[in-house]
């Protein structure tokens, strides 16, 4: 075929243009004539809601809170409750006593309380620790071991104490100790657990867990973990205790970040849960009815965050309830209260915390030594 003339190839790119855009023109009415304004608010509302739905399916797989079942990724943070589930049990049959609470009781060293008690206890503290919890968690050791333990230990946070924040997502998440308080638990915070699968900081933390673990340089945080929990259930703080050890340790900033969640818990309650002091009360008196003695202990705070709440909130009206209410409960359940909520009640260093409510162990073998003043064959028949 003989080459195209020159003189003909403007007229047809100029032809090629127009079919096209008469094409164009065409597609364009055909597609985007005007909507009407219902269905144009079904499309928006249609488009919105499968929106949330991928935000709710991702945050549900990626799971960065351990709120959920799913376990496809490791977590942004760490689940004490999941992980020292499996530490108990791998040790359950020799557990005499449990060690109760928030994080701030992680410090308490089952080995240096045998020394005290000649019992070998499991230190079951979880981070945001409430009565829900050591009711879910004396449970379980029963079913894991058939009966109730000899000894509880329960450290008790006024800041627990609270309707503010509901029960921690993470027991929920945790099928062998939600079982145990299933009945117990408001479905209103079940609803709040749920809810958080469409909230905009869950859908963020799931974007950086998917970093971390698909980014080389940032799954270098995952590899190496700021803490670890010992087979007995006693917290090391990996990061913490090198910075300390260095003298780079920021503790102006750690006790400005305890202050402000505080601050927040403190300002926005009215009274003590009445809710929480009765599952407290239950698990006391389920233990005591077992032979299983119980000891009540308030937990302290570094004076320095202790000032800055009684200046600003009613903290200091709140554990004073608390400590009318924990001796009440002990009384009623033959159990045992003690007030360590300051540094005079056991004589504690105030250079001996990590931040302004977790005692390091100098700190915490001071409270067990005044938990357990006496030889074992003298502390009330222990065994």
């Amino acid at each position: 075929m003989p080459p195209e003339n020159a003189a003909f190839v403007p007229i047809r790119i100029c032809n090629m243009l127009a079919d096209r855009t008469c094409f164009s023109h065409m597609l364009w009415h055909r597609f985007h004539t005007p909507l009407q304004p219902k269905p144009f608010a079904i499309a928006v509302v249609s488009i919105a809601l499968l929106c949330l739905l991928c935000v709710a399916a991702l945050n549900w797989l990626v799971n960065p809170y351990r709120q959920y079942s799913s376990h496809l990724l490791a977590p942004l943070i760490r689940d004490s409750r999941s992980e020292k589930v499996a530490l108990f049990e791998l040790q359950h049959s020799t557990t005499e006593g449990l060690i109760l609470g928030s994080s701030r009781t992680m410090k308490f060293e089952p080995s240096y309380l045998h020394a005290r008690t000649n019992l070998r206890y499991f230190n079951f503290g979880v981070n945001h620790g409430r009565p829900e919890d050591f009711l879910a968690i004396v449970q379980f050791y029963k079913n894991s071991t058939g009966h109730f333990p000899k000894s509880v230990l329960i450290g008790v946070d006024v800041a627990s104490l609270n309707d503010v924040v509901p029960n921690d997502a993470r027991l929920v998440a945790e099928p062998k100790l939600y079982s145990c308080v299933r009945n117990k638990i408001p479905w209103a915070e079940e609803y709040d657990r749920l809810s958080q699968l469409f909230s905009y900081q869950q859908f963020v933390s799931s974007i950086k867990s998917l970093r971390n673990c698909f980014v080389a340089n940032a799954s270098e945080a995952v590899k190496k973990p700021m803490e670890i929990y010992d087979p007995d259930g006693v917290i090391q703080y990996l990061k913490r205790q090198a910075e300390r050890k260095e003298g780079k340790y920021d503790f102006e900033k750690a006790i400005q970040h305890d202050q402000k969640e505080l601050m927040s818990v403190f300002g926005n309650m009215t009274k003590l849960s009445q809710r929480r002091l009765g599952y407290l009360k239950e698990v006391v008196s389920q233990c005591e009815q077992q032979g299983c003695q119980v000891t009540l202990f308030l937990t302290a705070h570094h004076p320095t965050l202790r000032s800055t709440l009684s200046r600003k909130t009613d903290f200091e009206h709140f554990e004073r309830d608390a400590k009318i209410t924990l001796q009440r409960i002990a009384d009623e359940c033959q159990a045992r209260f003690v007030d360590l909520s300051t540094l005079d009640t056991f004589d504690g260093d105030p250079n001996e915390f990590v931040d302004g409510i977790h005692p390091l162990e100098p700190n915490t073998r001071l409270m067990i030594d005044r938990l357990f003043p006496k030889s074992p064959e003298a502390q009330y028949a222990i065994q």
